[in-house]
This record gives C-alpha cells, sequence and structure tokens, in this order.
C-alpha cells in the first residue's frame, strides 16, 4: 500500500495535544486499522460533544468492540455518545474509508458533523430501528493530516433479542475499521461476489435436486422414499434461502426472525435426513430416531429464545456429533444388509459430517469471521478458505450422496427388472411350448370329447324337460290345493243359500196349496188369497236372491280356477280382498268346526278399481289369508295344549286385513297374531320349495308364486315383518300409475 510520508507537526499541534490523548496515525495497512483503543463514552444526549474542541468532563474509557454483553455498563436503552479523538500524522490515500458493525442504531459524526446515520435513530425508543451494516464501507472526510473527533451518538433497540448464531458478526457493540477506500472497495465487491456465488451455487444445486426427485416421485408416487426425499429437498432448498436472507439482513430485528424461523427449518431437516437413513437402510424406528426429533425439537425452541450466548453453539454441536452417530450407525446396517450404494454413501457420509463439525467448531469457538476484504485467518492459522471448502462440501455432500444412493438404488432395480424380464421371455417361450402340447393332446381329445358332449347335452336336456314336467306338476298341485281349500269355503257359502232356496220353495209349495184349497170354494176369501200371493211373492224374491249368490259364488270360483290370461283389468281390490277373506275363513271352519276367529277389516274406500290381473291377485290373497289363519289356529292349538286347565280363552285369534292408498301406491296389510316367523328363516320364506308346515300340508310353492306375481307380474313388492310367537304381518304394495273409478 501507498504510504505518504509528512514531517511532524507543527508546534500548535503539539500544544493541543497536551490537554488529550490522541490515537496517531501514520499508516494504512492493507487489512485496515481498527479502532479498539482510546474509546470514551458517556451517558446523555449532547449534540455539542461532537465538536472537537469540547471538553467537558465525565467521560469514561470504553473497548466498544466487545459484544454488548460483555458491556454491561452501556447494555441498555438510553442514549449515549462514544467519541474518538484522533491525529494523522502523515499523508493518507485521499478516498478514506470507514467499515462498521454494530449492534444498534447510530448517527456518526466527524469534527462535530453529521457523516453517516446506520438504522432508525429516534430520542424516542420505541421508534428506534437497530442496525448491523454488515462492514459495507462509507466514506470518512479525513483525507489530511490534522486532529479529528469520530463521535457516535448512540442507542440501543429496547426489547430486542440479540443473537449471534448464524451471524457474521458477533453482535460487536461498535466497531470501526479504517481502509483505503477504492482498492478495499473493489475487493470488497469481489469478495462478496464470491460469497454469494457459493450460496447461489449451493441454491441452485438444492433446486435442480428437488424438480428432479420431484419428478421421479410424480412417476413413481407409490414410492415413499422419493417423497421423503422430495420434502427433505424442499426443506434444505427454503432453509438456504433462509440463512442467505439473514445473513444479509441489515435490520437485526429481521435478521433475529429470520434466523430463528431458519433454525426451525434446520430441525426438521435433520429429522427429514434420519428418517430417509432409516427408511434406505430398513431400519425400524428406535430410540435414536426418536431421540433425534426430541432433542431438534428442543434446540429450536432454545435457540427461538437465545440472547447470544454461546451455549446454543454448544447445543448445535452437540446435536451434529449426535446425527453423526446415528446415521453411521445406519450406514453400517446397511452395509451388513448387502444393501447396493451404502459403501459411497458412508464414504460422502463421513466427509460431509466432518466437514460440518469443523466448520461448526471454528464459526462458533475459534473466532472465525469476516472481514470487508474477505476472511480473517483462525487464530491458530488455519486458511479461512480451508475452512470454506469444508463447509460448502459439508453442505451439498449430504442431498447428492442421498442422489448417488439413490441413482444407484434406480440401476440395481433396472437390473433387477431387465433379470425378471429376461426370466418371464424364458417362462414365456416355456409356457408357449407348453400350450403347443397341450393343442396337440386337445386335437387329439377333441372328437371323444364331442362325442361325451352329445351324449351329456341329449341327457340333460332329458333331465331339463322332465324337471320342467314336474315343476308344472307342482305349480298345478299347488294350484289344486289352493283350490282346494277354495273349494270348503265355496260350499260352505253355497249351503247357506241352498238352505234358504229349500226351505222358502217348501214354504211356497205350501202357500200354493193353500191358495189351491182357498180358490176351490164357492166363496174366494179375497183378502186371505191376497195375503197368500203376497207371501208366496216374497218366497220367490228370497230364493231368486239367494239364486243369484249361489251364482255368484260358482262364477267366482270358476274364475280363481280358470287359468290366468295375463291381461290386467279394472279391479274392485276391496270387494277381491273381502271375497277371498270369507271364502278362506269358512274353508278353515269347513275341515275344523271348532276353530274360530276374529276378523278385523278396514277397507280404504277411496281405492276404487284398479288395474290388477284379477286370478293372480287373488290367488295371493287367498294364499296369504290361508297362511294367517293357519298360524293363528296352530297357536291356539299350541296354548290348549300347553295347558288344558290355563286360561286358553285369554288368546283370542286375530286376522286383520286392511287396504290403503298412499300417493299412487295401493298398500294390502294382512296380518295376524299366530306363531310368528323365527328370524333364522326369514331369508328363505319367498324360496321356492321352502316350508314350515309338516309334511303334507303344504308345497312351498305358494309364498313363491305370490311373490312372483307381485313383483314380477305387477311390478309391486311383497315385504314381511314378524315377531315369533307374536305377530305375522305381509305388506303387498302394487302401484296404480291409472286410476278407475
Amino acid at each position: 500500500m501507498r504510504q505518504l510520508t509528512y514531517i511532524l507537526l507543527f508546534v500548535s499541534f503539539q500544544i493541543f495535544a497536551q490537554d488529550r490523548t490522541f490515537l496517531s496515525i501514520d499508516s494504512l495497512p492493507k487489512n485496515g486499522i481498527l479502532l479498539k483503543d482510546g474509546w470514551e463514552y458517556k451517558q446523555g444526549d449532547n449534540l455539542s460533544w461532537a465538536n472537537i474542541d469540547n471538553k467537558e468532563a465525565g467521560w469514561k474509557k470504553i473497548d466498544p468492540t466487545k459484544e454488548i454483553y460483555n458491556l454491561p455498563e452501556i447494555y441498555d436503552d438510553k442514549i449515549k455518545w462514544l467519541r474518538l479523538d484522533f491525529q494523522i500524522t502523515k499523508k493518507l490515500p485521499k478516498a478514506l474509508g470507514m467499515a462498521v458493525t454494530q449492534a444498534g442504531a447510530s448517527q456518526i459524526y466527524l469534527n462535530g458533523k453529521l457523516i453517516h446515520e446506520f438504522g432508525h435513530f429516534d430520542t424516542d425508543p420505541s421508534k428506534v430501528k437497530a442496525f448491523d451494516p454488515l462492514q459495507n464501507l462509507i466514506y470518512l472526510p479525513a483525507d489530511s493530516f490534522g486532529n479529528y473527533r469520530l463521535s457516535v451518538r448512540y442507542t440501543l433497540q429496547p426489547n430486542i433479542r440479540y443473537t449471534d448464531i448464524f451471524g457474521l458478526t458477533k453482535n460487536q457493540f461498535f466497531k470501526a475499521i479504517l481502509f483505503d477506500l477504492i482498492p478495499t472497495q473493489h475487493a470488497q465487491m469481489n469478495f462478496r461476489v464470491y460469497f454469494k456465488g457459493i450460496d447461489v451455487f449451493i441454491l441452485g444445486l438444492m433446486f435442480i435436486l428437488f424438480f428432479i426427485h420431484l419428478a421421479f416421485y410424480l412417476f413413481q408416487k407409490k414410492n415413499k422414499l422419493f417423497l421423503l426425499f422430495t420434502a427433505y429437498l424442499l426443506c434444505t432448498t427454503i432453509l438456504r434461502a433462509f440463512k442467505i436472507i439473514g445473513q444479509n439482513q441489515n435490520f437485526v430485528e429481521d435478521r433475529y426472525y429470520t434466523l430463528n424461523i431458519a433454525n426451525w427449518i434446520l430441525s426438521v431437516v435433520v429429522i427429514f435426513v434420519a428418517t430417509i437413513f432409516y427408511n434406505i437402510s430398513k431400519e425400524r424406528v428406535d430410540k435414536y430416531y426418536y431421540g433425534i426429533i426430541v432433542y431438534f425439537i428442543f434446540y429450536a425452541i432454545i435457540s427461538s429464545f437465545s440472547y447470544g450466548f454461546q451455549w446454543q453453539n454448544v447445543l448445535l454441536l452437540i446435536g451434529t456429533i449426535f446425527n453423526f452417530f446415528v446415521l453411521v450407525r445406519l450406514t453400517r446396517v446397511g452395509v451388513k444388509k448387502g444393501i447396493k450404494g451404502f459403501g459411497t454413501l458412508s464414504t460422502v457420509l463421513f466427509f460431509a459430517i466432518l466437514g460440518l463439525i469443523c466448520i461448526t467448531i471454528s464459526m462458533r469457538f475459534l473466532n472465525y469471521g469476516i472481514t470487508p476484504i474477505g476472511y480473517n485467518e483462525l487464530k491458530y492459522g488455519i486458511s479461512p478458505y480451508f475452512i470454506d471448502a469444508f463447509f460448502t462440501f459439508g453442505s451439498i455432500s449430504i442431498p447428492i450422496g442421498l442422489s448417488i444412493f439413490m441413482a444407484i438404488q434406480g440401476n440395481e432395480t433396472n437390473k433387477a427388472l431387465s433379470k425378471q424380464l429376461a426370466e418371464n421371455e424364458t417362462l414365456k417361450n416355456k409356457a408357449i411350448d407348453h400350450e403347443r402340447e397341450k393343442q396337440l393332446i386337445l386335437a387329439n381329445q377333441n372328437e371323444t370329447l364331442e362325442k361325451q358332449v352329445s351324449e351329456r347335452t341329449a341327457e340333460l336336456n332329458q333331465s331339463i324337460e322332465t324337471l320342467k314336467s314336474t315343476q308344472s306338476q307342482l305349480i298345478q298341485s299347488e294350484k289344486l290345493a289352493s283350490l282346494g281349500e277354495l273349494t270348503a269355503g265355496v260350499a260352505h257359502e253355497i249351503q247357506n243359500p241352498l238352505n234358504f232356496v229349500k226351505n222358502f220353495s217348501e214354504l211356497s209349495v205350501g202357500i200354493a196349496q193353500d191358495l189351491n184349497e182357498e180358490l176351490s170354494r164357492p166363496e174366494v176369501d179375497k183378502a186371505y188369497v191376497k195375503e197368500l200371493l203376497h207371501d208366496l211373492t216374497q218366497n220367490q224374491e228370497k230364493i231368486n236372491h239367494h239364486g243369484k249368490r249361489i251364482a255368484s259364488i260358482v262364477t267366482g270360483m270358476l274364475h280363481h280356477a280358470r287359468t290366468s290370461t295375463g291381461k290386467k283389468e279394472p279391479t274392485d281390490l276391496n270387494a277381491l280382498v273381502d271375497e277371498f277373506l270369507r271364502l278362506s275363513y269358512h274353508g278353515l271352519r269347513a275341515k275344523d268346526s271348532s276353530f274360530n276367529a276374529k276378523i278385523i277389516t278396514q277397507f280404504d274406500p277411496t281405492i276404487g278399481k284398479i288395474d290388477v290381473v284379477s286370478q293372480d291377485i287373488g290367488r295371493v290373497f287367498l294364499n296369504l289369508i290361508n297362511n294367517a289363519f293357519y298360524a293363528v289356529q296352530l297357536r291356539a292349538k299350541n296354548v290348549k295344549s300347553a295347558d288344558p286347565t290355563s286360561k286358553a280363552e285369554l288368546y283370542e285369534p286375530t286376522v286383520t286385513v286392511s287396504t290403503q292408498k298412499i300417493d299412487n301406491t295401493i298398500v294390502v296389510k294382512i296380518n295376524d297374531n299366530g306363531t310368528g316367523i323365527p328370524n333364522a328363516i326369514k331369508a328363505k320364506i319367498f324360496q321356492p320349495f321352502f316350508t314350515t308346515k309338516p309334511t303334507g300340508d303344504g308345497t312351498g310353492l305358494g309364498l313363491s308364486l305370490s311373490y312372483d306375481i307381485i313383483t314380477k307380474g305387477h311390478d309391486g313388492s311383497l315385504d314381511l315383518i314378524s315377531k315369533e310367537g307374536e305377530y305375522t304381518e305381509f305388506i303387498i304394495s302394487i302401484p296404480n300409475n291409472q286410476e278407475t273409478k
């Protein structure tokens, strides 16, 4: 560096120097001059203190380059002044610069003139914003020999958490270094380009790896490892971005919050790394894994409340070593298991962790720092660029090592797939050969099989015809059984009107005889004759009425017995239900004269006539009503047989039949208080040939045919509600799309 020599100051300077001690500056080394000695401080605020001729007493000696925590006498949010008197005894470069590091807000004065302000300085503490210039150079107009006073009006931001975690400085109270401005600016620019270039390189590399593995995950979403690694790279990228932002953040409070977020992200990154290693080593999570999670969450919380003490750095170093131990252990497990790629990964991991430990120790404990023109040397003489190389390698080696490992794994997978494809091809050829042999065998056996198939087909057709015949016979048997029950009811119904016809016929004969006798007399009693004719007419009307009743019953029986045409016709459903209810009851009474039951009818008069196949619907009603009477009759017998002397009369067999119109649906309910149906057989009740009646009492086709008539023939539904030992209710629902009244 150029140095210009000038003669000593004149006598006037010597006289002035007798009053105060001045820091003498006669040269300017390449690395600058640290203004450390000769500083004084004073609490209070007086702008006149910045003047060089101010000689007010009460100033105290201080070394402001110490960290703020080591200066308890001025560690407060009150305004205070720092001053340094210096003299330039020789000609220095005209462009004199000063690099400042501080933890508060300040105003810089030279000989009473304000030359720069760092941060937001204000007499109101609530408006103060602490500012760290990060050693950016400012111009110092002290370019000639003479006496100067450098004054600093200074205050700290209240309620701020100062921290040195990840910072480029140690949060020194106030540190000033004098430099030759022009060459230092060039050196600083080159250094910052170098420093930021490394950061940008690492950040860009993280971005590239993130997008590559994201693409891998999108193509192989089933591979959980790709998802973990993608998330890890994303967090690593964000962490790097936050560190770059935080390290270049001038406002101390903003840097604090930014870097504390980075601490939390760092903890997440470490946890992701541990998770990935547990996955790729195929090792179950254990106490070490949970220990890493708990430890780094604790570290993140502690760092958030850090006040610049060094013990959080100890925590980081301990955590790094602990994580290194776990990862080495998992690497050994992977190597023992013979997992491809773990040998390469273990080498990369060793140097990565070693580099991170070295950089942690150097930056946190060996006074490693950065000057405006580059790195400071370590106090043990180690090159900082060597340490920086370790740091750069440590930052990128883990993601690169994991990427190499996954590439090796992908290659091994491809090899395995290729081998599998080759084996599949071999198996395919063998299968083709085997198929050809089978085809030859099948060709030889084809004629034999065709003959056997023809014979079996003929036998099957014969069996089908036999089955159809049997089925028709069973269905006809069911119809005949229902017809027999109907006939018994019809016989009972016909018997009553026939008795009336017989009785009235006999009465009519007697009346006719009396009429003839009266007419044969010489004197005919016309009044008596009229009475006899009136009685005869009434008898004939009653005979005619009961004759029509008999004809109606016979017509209904024939109508029921006739084969269904399948044509729907308007039918009075209430009348149809009522008719078959009576016929069924009287049919059962014909078999068992001792049987009695209470019949309740609840017919909806608004139903009118609906389009149904009356023969088929009649069979359904008859079948369900017969089952209802059978159930109440069986329960009555069971009650009586259980205890003939009991209060059997308390049980009253009851059958309830109701009709109801609900919107466009006709609902018919047939309810009995009989034996009920067990839950175990409810699902089978509509199956063909399933019956609970004794052998000979039923075919098991009644409910099956009824179900088909309602569901298939009339697009309705037939449902069952029952409780064993208490009741059974069949619910018929028939759609009434076209009503005819």
